[in-house]
């Protein structure tokens, strides 16, 4: 008898039947407890309007829709005053009133912002802002914009010497380019706080629960062995795995079961440590189909 197969009495009467109850199929449910980390590459500081009786913002004549999107950017997101406008940063720099654009000014200054600008100040988590499609132009490349745009205005260069002052000394300006900076990507000092103290405290924002066939993984795990190649055992994971959500726990669990501790060593071996070790620590953000075609190939 296998692990297989079992054995059960039978007789000679025609018709009857012997129900069997198989084994069990052995499966593992692996946990991973994810950490959503605000602020790895930064954030940006941007002073908005923290009513709609500013008379600076009433005197913009602005539509209501883009009100809500200026004084209240934790909610609605953010968004240029022309998305669509070909202005170039040193005219927005030099006067966005003039040269509607697709850029938002703010500040590397965290966590207070441009000290000549007043207003409730927002933070913008640069990672999140850049993973939904925006683009920053730094302050040496305003700088280099506005020298170049001295040949096209030769009467405003003093006035853009002074507004180049300003941008590199005291603003410390970064411009973002986007349609829209989704409100996940932008913080007030009070939810930044909130936000920063549940990750350190819980360490938890999301887990993920992956199950795996144990009879599938032992028949993958045995031709891995036959092999000696890590693809079989690999691929099936990955199979069984369902590209857990575009591989999104990839990078950040890594090694979680430890390092795959070689083929030659027997099936068990194989699932904990390449589950853990190769599988997420090398599938990264690439996704779970990258991965399978990697593999194959």
């Amino acid at each position: 008898m296998t692990e297989f197969s079992c054995k059960v009495p039978t007789n000679q009467q025609a018709g009857s039947v012997s129900n069997v109850s198989g084994y069990p199929m052995p499966a593992n449910i692996h946990m991973f407890v994810v950490v959503e980390e605000i602020g790895k590459d930064g954030f940006l500081v941007r002073k908005i309007y923290a009513s709609p009786d500013n008379p600076h913002l009433i005197a913009k004549n602005l539509p209501d829709f883009q009100i809500k999107h200026e004084i209240w950017p934790e909610k609605f997101g953010m968004i240029p005053v022309d998305p669509k406008s070909n202005a170039t940063v040193a005219e927005h720099v030099f006067s966005s009133r003039k040269y509607p654009s697709s850029y938002v000014s703010t500040s590397s200054i965290f966590p207070d912002g441009s000290p000549r600008f007043e207003g409730k100040a927002v933070y913008i988590d640069v990672a999140k802002a850049k993973a939904a499609g925006a683009k920053l132009v730094s302050t040496e490349e305003i700088l280099k914009s506005l020298e170049e745009y001295k040949k096209v205005a030769p009467k405003n260069v003093a006035k853009i010497d002074q507004i180049a002052e300003w941008v590199k000394n005291i603003d410390k300006e970064v411009l973002v380019q986007a349609d829209k900076i989704p409100p996940k990507a932008i913080f007030t000092p009070g939810s930044y706080k909130a936000t920063n103290v549940f990750i350190k405290g819980a360490r938890v924002v999301r887990v993920f629960a992956i199950g795996f066939t144990a009879y599938d993984l032992k028949l993958a795990a045995d031709e891995s062995i036959k092999q000696k190649s890590i693809k079989p055992i690999s691929i099936e994971v990955v199979k069984q795995a369902g590209g857990w959500g575009a591989a999104i726990a990839g990078a950040r669990i890594g090694f979680v079961a430890g390092a795959a501790v070689g083929i030659e060593t027997g099936p068990g071996a194989i699932v904990s440590g390449a589950v853990g070790g190769i599988i997420f620590g090398t599938a990264g953000y690439l996704g779970a189909s990258w991965l399978t075609e990697y593999l194959q190939d």
